[in-house]
């Protein structure tokens, strides 16, 4: 990513997460919801923000897509300096699943290492 794409993501990971704590008023999205990342396209147009959740990932983040439009209204208030504000899309930030499955398998790594010089 380019500088300004960057940046362009990182206010509008700050924004947004002010604007789910303050402003968002729907029931199906959780409280420990938590934007991981955002990425930006090259031409500022459109916005993907990473959701991670201890609750139900699935109903939140089909929440936040069905308030995108509410969430990108409330960002343009709030990033006046940009010309157009991306559309957003909220998807489940998988990474953290993913980290989890290649602890386990290096553990199991691991125990058949320790298993088989003890033979």
């Amino acid at each position: 990513m380019s500088y300004k794409t960057d940046r362009t993501a990182s206010e509008i990971q700050k924004c947004v997460s002010v604007i789910m704590r303050d402003k968002l008023r729907n029931p199906d999205v959780s409280p420990l919801a938590t934007i991981t990342g955002v990425t930006v396209s090259k031409d500022l147009k459109y916005a993907t923000l990473y959701i991670s959740t201890l609750d139900d990932c699935d109903k939140t983040v089909a929440a936040l897509n069905a308030s995108a439009g509410f969430i990108r209204h409330e960002l343009s208030v709030a990033l006046k300096s940009m010309r157009t504000v991306p559309s957003l899309v909220f998807k489940i930030d998988s990474s953290e699943q993913y980290g989890r499955r290649i602890d386990s398998i290096l553990k199991e790594i691991a125990e058949h290492e320790s298993h088989n010089r003890g033979n």
